[in-house]
């Protein structure tokens, strides 16, 4: 299923414009000394939640960031405002599925906060497969997923769309996930779309 979809922002006090759209204020969240980031997070459904994350300016980077964050085209396309980067996909024997999923996903990581921590797959190199179009892979030991513990929302994820060149491929990578149907793919140049049905009506994040 959906863990959850990650929205990038230049400053997490962008936050704002997000809340602004969707009229509905985001939680907090929490730091990520090992990739120099931050985050804040909001419950969608009942186990999938939506996380905005930008790079911490009080942080010193040891290792390239996630979610192609020191990419220079994810900082161009950062500057014009929050944009969707990724979605991750929950499972729940990670080394299986990073081993079936007919592509990369990355190096399996260990990570914690407070009294949380889960695996999930990184690059080394910090750089997304297909631009976020194919999923990173994580597992919740115990199923402790942080929507258990938000406080519930009045906004949903209503639909997320996938359009990249070679949408064939992009379905037998998601099949071997059970993934394909948790989404809406098309033809065309790489896109991540996230549609919302929020307080304020329907909103598209791409």
């Amino acid at each position: 299923m959906i863990d959850h979809i990650v929205i990038g922002a230049a400053s997490l006090d962008l936050t704002a414009r997000i809340e602004q759209q969707f009229g509905t204020a985001f939680g907090g969240g929490g730091k990520h000394p090992v990739m120099a980031t931050h985050n804040r997070l909001l419950k969608l459904q009942r186990d999938l939640y939506c996380e905005v994350i930008a790079i911490d300016p009080d942080a010193t980077a040891t290792r390239p960031r996630w979610f192609s964050l020191d990419t220079p085209p994810t900082e161009i396309k950062l500057r014009t405002g929050p944009r969707p980067l990724c979605w991750v996909w929950n499972v729940p024997d990670i080394d299986h599925a990073a081993t079936v999923c007919g592509y990369d996903p990355g190096r399996i990581i260990t990570m914690t906060r407070d009294d949380l921590q889960w695996r999930l797959t990184v690059a080394d190199d910090g750089v997304l497969a297909e631009n976020g179009i194919l999923p990173i892979l994580i597992e919740w030991p115990g199923g402790r997923n942080p929507a258990h513990r938000m406080a519930d929302s009045p906004v949903r994820l209503s639909r997320l769309v996938l359009t990249h060149p070679d949408p064939a491929m992009i379905a037998d990578r998601l099949d071997r996930l059970g993934a394909s149907n948790a989404v809406v793919l098309a033809s065309g140049a790489p896109t991540l779309a996230f549609h919302f049905d929020t307080p304020n009506g329907p909103v598209v994040l791409a």
